[in-house]
């Protein structure tokens, strides 16, 4: 069963595609942009947000879940895989709401 539509993830992204916009032209012009986007609710009860990081070699996805006591991690782990298309893990970055990173961009690429 898929918790997240097809329109709801097309959303999170466009969104995210428009915020990375904003910030690169910011970084152009040497200001910092600052994004007051609100996490989006979706028809399954959550509320997601889905935003770039820099990162070596370019961006990557990360996707954040206002904390509710109404999902259980591993149901907030499954959305956040539907999401991002691939198998996630929770994000180390000390933050109020829970994030998640693809498993692919969460290891450090070793060249060679």
């Amino acid at each position: 069963m898929s918790n997240v539509t097809y329109p709801e993830k097309a959303f999170l992204q466009m969104v995210a595609r428009r915020i990375l916009k904003f910030q690169r032209e910011a970084e152009a012009r040497g200001e910092e942009y600052h994004d007051l986007a609100a996490h989006a609710p979706l028809s399954c009860g959550i509320h997601a947000k889905l935003r770039y990081d820099a990162c070596p070699g370019g961006y990557r996805p990360v996707v954040s879940f206002r904390h509710t006591k109404a999902f259980e991690y591993p149901e907030m782990k499954e959305i956040a895989a539907e999401i991002l298309d691939a198998p996630v893990i929770l994000s180390a970055a000390p933050k109020d709401d829970l994030e998640y990173v693809r498993e692919m961009d969460a290891v450090p690429m070793v060249p060679g």
